[in-house]
Protein backbone atom coordinates (compact mmCIF):
# COMPACT_ATOMS: atom_id res chain seq x y z
CA UNK A 1 0.00 0.00 0.00
CA UNK A 2 1.66 3.32 -0.91
CA UNK A 3 1.04 6.12 1.84
CA UNK A 4 2.12 9.71 0.54
CA UNK A 5 2.46 12.16 3.39
CA UNK A 6 1.81 15.86 2.36
CA UNK A 7 2.51 18.53 5.45
CA UNK A 8 5.11 20.53 7.04
CA UNK A 9 4.76 18.90 10.25
CA UNK A 10 7.85 16.94 11.42
CA UNK A 11 6.53 13.38 10.89
CA UNK A 12 9.56 11.21 12.24
CA UNK A 13 8.24 9.92 14.91
CA UNK A 14 5.23 8.77 13.13
CA UNK A 15 7.91 6.94 10.60
CA UNK A 16 10.25 5.35 13.36
CA UNK A 17 8.09 4.18 15.70
CA UNK A 18 5.63 2.33 13.02
CA UNK A 19 4.96 -1.10 14.38
CA UNK A 20 6.95 -3.37 11.82
CA UNK A 21 4.09 -5.25 10.85
CA UNK A 22 3.01 -2.08 9.17
CA UNK A 23 5.84 -1.53 7.81
CA UNK A 24 6.27 -4.50 6.25
CA UNK A 25 3.01 -4.06 4.25
CA UNK A 26 3.26 -0.65 3.15
CA UNK A 27 5.67 2.03 1.35
CA UNK A 28 5.58 5.41 3.35
CA UNK A 29 7.06 8.67 1.49
CA UNK A 30 6.85 12.20 3.48
CA UNK A 31 6.72 14.99 1.64
CA UNK A 32 6.29 18.65 2.48
CA UNK A 33 4.56 20.09 -0.54
CA UNK A 34 2.40 18.45 -3.21
CA UNK A 35 4.87 19.98 -5.52
CA UNK A 36 7.76 18.10 -3.74
CA UNK A 37 5.82 15.13 -3.79
CA UNK A 38 5.56 15.39 -7.95
CA UNK A 39 4.38 11.96 -9.34
CA UNK A 40 4.09 10.13 -5.93
CA UNK A 41 0.87 11.59 -5.81
CA UNK A 42 -0.74 9.66 -8.27
CA UNK A 43 0.36 6.32 -6.91
CA UNK A 44 -0.94 7.23 -3.80
CA UNK A 45 -3.55 4.29 -1.81
CA UNK A 46 -3.41 6.51 1.24
CA UNK A 47 -2.95 10.50 1.57
CA UNK A 48 -1.70 12.24 5.08
CA UNK A 49 -2.11 15.64 5.32
CA UNK A 50 -2.58 18.75 7.56
CA UNK A 51 -6.51 19.49 6.61
CA UNK A 52 -5.99 21.40 3.10
CA UNK A 53 -6.37 19.98 0.04
CA UNK A 54 -7.45 21.37 -3.32
CA UNK A 55 -9.60 20.02 -5.57
CA UNK A 56 -6.94 19.95 -8.31
CA UNK A 57 -4.29 17.03 -6.05
CA UNK A 58 -7.50 15.22 -5.58
CA UNK A 59 -7.69 14.55 -9.72
CA UNK A 60 -4.32 13.73 -9.43
CA UNK A 61 -4.76 10.84 -6.78
CA UNK A 62 -6.76 8.99 -8.51
CA UNK A 63 -6.12 5.67 -6.79
CA UNK A 64 -6.41 7.19 -3.61
CA UNK A 65 -9.35 5.15 -1.06
CA UNK A 66 -8.52 6.71 2.65
CA UNK A 67 -7.84 10.46 3.47
CA UNK A 68 -5.77 11.00 6.99
CA UNK A 69 -5.46 14.00 8.53
CA UNK A 70 -3.36 14.96 11.35
CA UNK A 71 -5.79 18.03 12.29
CA UNK A 72 -9.28 17.79 13.43
CA UNK A 73 -11.29 20.38 11.38
CA UNK A 74 -11.70 18.86 7.72
CA UNK A 75 -13.31 22.25 6.50
CA UNK A 76 -10.36 23.05 3.93
CA UNK A 77 -10.85 19.53 2.49
CA UNK A 78 -13.11 19.27 -0.70
CA UNK A 79 -15.62 17.01 0.92
CA UNK A 80 -18.14 16.87 -2.68
CA UNK A 81 -15.93 15.01 -4.31
CA UNK A 82 -14.44 12.94 -1.27
CA UNK A 83 -17.89 12.06 -0.69
CA UNK A 84 -18.64 11.28 -4.44
CA UNK A 85 -15.67 9.03 -4.79
CA UNK A 86 -16.33 7.27 -1.54
CA UNK A 87 -12.94 8.11 -0.23
CA UNK A 88 -12.87 7.39 3.51
CA UNK A 89 -11.99 10.08 5.51
CA UNK A 90 -10.71 9.65 9.03
CA UNK A 91 -9.30 12.75 10.88
CA UNK A 92 -7.38 13.79 14.51
CA UNK A 93 -9.84 13.85 17.03
CA UNK A 94 -8.97 13.26 20.26
CA UNK A 95 -5.27 14.34 20.24
CA UNK A 96 -6.49 18.19 21.24
CA UNK A 97 -7.74 17.35 24.31
CA UNK A 98 -5.30 17.80 27.00
CA UNK A 99 -3.47 20.77 25.42
CA UNK A 100 -6.57 22.69 24.23
CA UNK A 101 -8.06 22.25 27.52
CA UNK A 102 -4.67 23.54 29.35
CA UNK A 103 -4.44 26.35 27.00
CA UNK A 104 -8.03 26.95 27.52
CA UNK A 105 -7.33 27.87 31.14
CA UNK A 106 -4.27 29.73 30.67
CA UNK A 107 -5.91 32.02 28.52
CA UNK A 108 -8.72 32.51 31.99
CA UNK A 109 -5.60 32.57 34.32
CA UNK A 110 -3.94 35.27 31.81
CA UNK A 111 -6.91 37.57 31.84
CA UNK A 112 -7.96 37.89 35.05
CA UNK A 113 -4.37 37.59 37.08
CA UNK A 114 -3.68 40.47 34.68
CA UNK A 115 -0.50 38.59 33.01
CA UNK A 116 -0.39 40.70 29.74
CA UNK A 117 0.15 44.15 32.12
CA UNK A 118 2.48 42.57 34.81
CA UNK A 119 4.83 41.84 31.67
CA UNK A 120 4.55 44.90 30.07
CA UNK A 121 5.51 46.54 33.76
CA UNK A 122 8.41 44.51 33.62
CA UNK A 123 9.89 45.22 30.33
CA UNK A 124 9.13 48.66 31.42
CA UNK A 125 10.57 48.08 35.32
CA UNK A 126 7.82 49.34 36.59
CA UNK A 127 6.86 48.03 40.19
CA UNK A 128 3.53 48.36 40.63
CA UNK A 129 1.67 46.37 43.91
CA UNK A 130 -1.27 48.60 43.47
CA UNK A 131 -2.43 46.29 40.42
CA UNK A 132 -6.33 44.94 40.58
CA UNK A 133 -6.73 41.42 40.30
CA UNK A 134 -10.34 39.20 39.44
CA UNK A 135 -10.72 35.64 40.16
CA UNK A 136 -11.66 32.16 38.57
CA UNK A 137 -13.54 31.57 41.92
CA UNK A 138 -17.14 31.58 41.21
CA UNK A 139 -17.41 32.90 37.68
CA UNK A 140 -19.73 30.97 35.76
CA UNK A 141 -17.86 29.21 31.93
CA UNK A 142 -20.12 28.71 28.99
CA UNK A 143 -18.63 26.58 26.80
CA UNK A 144 -20.34 26.30 23.07
CA UNK A 145 -19.33 23.23 21.70
CA UNK A 146 -19.79 20.59 24.56
CA UNK A 147 -17.69 17.73 22.72
CA UNK A 148 -14.21 16.23 24.56
CA UNK A 149 -12.72 19.55 24.41
CA UNK A 150 -15.17 21.48 26.29
CA UNK A 151 -15.40 18.09 28.90
CA UNK A 152 -12.20 18.66 29.71
CA UNK A 153 -12.31 22.77 29.76
CA UNK A 154 -15.34 22.15 32.08
CA UNK A 155 -13.30 19.71 34.80
CA UNK A 156 -10.41 21.94 34.93
CA UNK A 157 -12.92 24.40 35.71
CA UNK A 158 -14.59 22.88 38.50
CA UNK A 159 -11.04 22.52 40.28
CA UNK A 160 -11.39 26.68 40.27
CA UNK A 161 -14.74 26.16 41.59
CA UNK A 162 -16.31 27.68 38.60
CA UNK A 163 -19.87 26.78 37.43
CA UNK A 164 -20.21 25.37 34.05
CA UNK A 165 -23.01 25.57 31.53
CA UNK A 166 -22.31 23.59 28.15
CA UNK A 167 -23.91 23.32 24.74
CA UNK A 168 -24.35 20.56 22.29
CA UNK A 169 -26.65 19.75 20.26
CA UNK A 170 -28.63 17.20 21.98
CA UNK A 171 -29.36 19.11 25.07
CA UNK A 172 -28.38 16.17 27.15
CA UNK A 173 -26.77 16.12 30.33
CA UNK A 174 -23.16 15.52 31.39
CA UNK A 175 -21.44 15.32 35.06
CA UNK A 176 -18.99 17.54 33.70
CA UNK A 177 -21.37 20.37 33.10
CA UNK A 178 -23.88 21.97 35.80
CA UNK A 179 -26.23 23.04 33.03
CA UNK A 180 -26.39 21.09 29.53
CA UNK A 181 -28.74 23.49 27.18
CA UNK A 182 -28.97 23.35 23.43
CA UNK A 183 -30.91 24.74 20.20
CA UNK A 184 -31.37 29.10 20.17
CA UNK A 185 -33.12 29.31 23.95
CA UNK A 186 -30.19 27.52 25.35
CA UNK A 187 -27.44 29.73 23.79
CA UNK A 188 -29.62 33.00 24.93
CA UNK A 189 -29.03 31.48 28.65
CA UNK A 190 -25.47 30.14 28.29
CA UNK A 191 -24.55 33.86 27.03
CA UNK A 192 -26.58 35.75 29.40
CA UNK A 193 -25.42 33.81 32.41
CA UNK A 194 -21.65 33.26 31.49
CA UNK A 195 -18.79 35.30 32.45
CA UNK A 196 -16.24 33.68 30.57
CA UNK A 197 -17.24 31.92 26.98
CA UNK A 198 -15.29 29.85 25.04
CA UNK A 199 -15.77 28.77 22.04
CA UNK A 200 -15.35 25.18 20.73
CA UNK A 201 -17.11 24.74 17.61
CA UNK A 202 -15.89 22.82 14.14
CA UNK A 203 -16.83 24.38 11.44
CA UNK A 204 -19.50 23.09 9.57
CA UNK A 205 -21.84 24.35 7.00
CA UNK A 206 -24.52 24.51 9.94
CA UNK A 207 -21.80 26.04 12.27
CA UNK A 208 -20.13 29.25 10.19
CA UNK A 209 -21.73 32.33 11.20
CA UNK A 210 -23.14 30.47 14.54
CA UNK A 211 -22.26 33.43 16.75
CA UNK A 212 -24.11 36.68 15.37
CA UNK A 213 -23.92 39.90 16.50
CA UNK A 214 -27.43 39.79 18.34
CA UNK A 215 -25.59 36.93 20.47
CA UNK A 216 -22.43 39.27 21.30
CA UNK A 217 -25.17 41.93 22.38
CA UNK A 218 -26.55 39.62 24.92
CA UNK A 219 -23.00 38.69 26.75
CA UNK A 220 -22.48 41.18 29.95
CA UNK A 221 -20.56 43.99 29.80
CA UNK A 222 -17.73 42.34 31.98
CA UNK A 223 -17.73 39.09 29.55
CA UNK A 224 -14.33 37.80 28.10
CA UNK A 225 -14.86 35.46 24.91
CA UNK A 226 -12.14 32.46 24.03
CA UNK A 227 -12.24 31.38 20.55
CA UNK A 228 -10.49 28.18 19.88
CA UNK A 229 -12.78 26.90 17.27
CA UNK A 230 -12.29 28.49 13.92
CA UNK A 231 -12.90 32.16 12.70
CA UNK A 232 -15.62 31.45 10.79
CA UNK A 233 -18.01 30.73 13.55
CA UNK A 234 -18.75 34.35 14.92
CA UNK A 235 -19.32 37.79 13.08
CA UNK A 236 -15.90 38.82 13.57
CA UNK A 237 -16.36 42.65 12.76
CA UNK A 238 -19.43 42.77 15.12
CA UNK A 239 -16.60 41.46 17.66
CA UNK A 240 -14.22 43.84 16.72
CA UNK A 241 -17.07 46.42 17.31
CA UNK A 242 -17.95 45.43 20.63
CA UNK A 243 -14.54 45.10 21.84
CA UNK A 244 -13.78 48.85 20.58
CA UNK A 245 -16.91 50.14 22.45
CA UNK A 246 -16.56 48.15 25.46
CA UNK A 247 -19.63 46.51 25.46
CA UNK A 248 -17.77 43.34 26.29
CA UNK A 249 -14.77 43.42 28.28
CA UNK A 250 -12.12 41.36 26.29
CA UNK A 251 -11.35 38.54 24.34
CA UNK A 252 -8.67 36.04 23.53
CA UNK A 253 -8.38 35.02 19.98
CA UNK A 254 -6.33 31.72 18.29
CA UNK A 255 -8.38 31.49 15.40
CA UNK A 256 -9.44 34.35 12.79
CA UNK A 257 -11.53 35.07 9.68
CA UNK A 258 -8.43 35.65 7.60
CA UNK A 259 -5.03 33.52 8.65
CA UNK A 260 -2.22 34.68 9.61
CA UNK A 261 -4.31 37.83 10.53
CA UNK A 262 -3.50 40.95 8.70
CA UNK A 263 -1.35 43.42 9.67
CA UNK A 264 -4.29 46.06 9.16
CA UNK A 265 -6.54 44.17 11.90
CA UNK A 266 -7.27 46.65 14.85
CA UNK A 267 -7.21 42.92 16.59
CA UNK A 268 -3.35 43.69 16.98
CA UNK A 269 -3.45 46.53 19.02
CA UNK A 270 -6.61 46.26 21.15
CA UNK A 271 -5.79 46.50 24.57
CA UNK A 272 -8.54 44.24 25.86
CA UNK A 273 -7.76 41.14 23.27
CA UNK A 274 -4.99 38.34 23.75
CA UNK A 275 -3.88 37.41 20.24
CA UNK A 276 -2.28 33.95 19.90
CA UNK A 277 -1.30 32.61 16.08
CA UNK A 278 -3.42 29.14 15.56
CA UNK A 279 -1.42 27.16 18.27
CA UNK A 280 -4.28 26.23 20.91
CA UNK A 281 -3.24 22.83 19.42
CA UNK A 282 0.10 22.48 19.49
CA UNK A 283 1.87 19.86 21.72
CA UNK A 284 5.44 18.13 21.66
CA UNK A 285 2.85 14.73 22.51
CA UNK A 286 1.25 15.68 19.07
CA UNK A 287 2.85 13.76 16.80
CA UNK A 288 3.16 10.90 18.90
CA UNK A 289 -0.71 11.36 19.35
CA UNK A 290 -1.86 11.40 15.74
CA UNK A 291 0.32 8.48 14.64
CA UNK A 292 -1.53 5.92 17.02
CA UNK A 293 -4.79 6.62 15.08
CA UNK A 294 -3.36 6.41 12.08
CA UNK A 295 -1.70 3.08 12.84
CA UNK A 296 -5.29 1.91 14.47
CA UNK A 297 -6.59 2.91 11.08
CA UNK A 298 -4.10 1.49 8.38
CA UNK A 299 -4.18 -1.58 10.45
CA UNK A 300 -7.93 -1.67 10.10
CA UNK A 301 -7.67 -0.68 6.11
CA UNK A 302 -5.20 -3.65 5.78
CA UNK A 303 -6.97 -6.40 7.62
CA UNK A 304 -10.67 -4.87 7.13
CA UNK A 305 -11.11 -3.76 11.02
CA UNK A 306 -12.95 -0.67 11.96
CA UNK A 307 -11.38 2.09 11.86
CA UNK A 308 -11.63 5.18 14.03
CA UNK A 309 -12.30 8.94 13.72
CA UNK A 310 -14.40 8.17 10.82
CA UNK A 311 -15.50 11.40 9.69
CA UNK A 312 -19.33 12.13 8.35
CA UNK A 313 -18.47 13.95 4.47
CA UNK A 314 -22.14 14.82 4.75
CA UNK A 315 -21.62 16.67 8.02
CA UNK A 316 -18.46 18.11 7.72
CA UNK A 317 -17.00 16.74 11.08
Amino acid sequence: MNIVALTTMDLTTMTENMPQSLKERCHFQWFTSSKEAGTAIEEADVIITAGRMQPELLVRASRVKWVQTISAGVDKLPLEELARRDIIVTNARGVHTIQMSEFALSLMLQWVRRANQLHDNQQAKVWNHLITFDELHGKTLGIIGAGAIGEAVAKKAKAFDMQVIGLNRSGLANPAFDMTVSGEDGLRTLLTQSDIVVLLLPSTEKTRGFLKKEHLALLKPSAFLINLARGDVLDEDALVSALQEGRIAGAALDVFATEPLPEASPLWSLPNVIVTPHIAGASAQYAKRVSEIFYHNLAAMLDGGEMMNVVDLKEGY
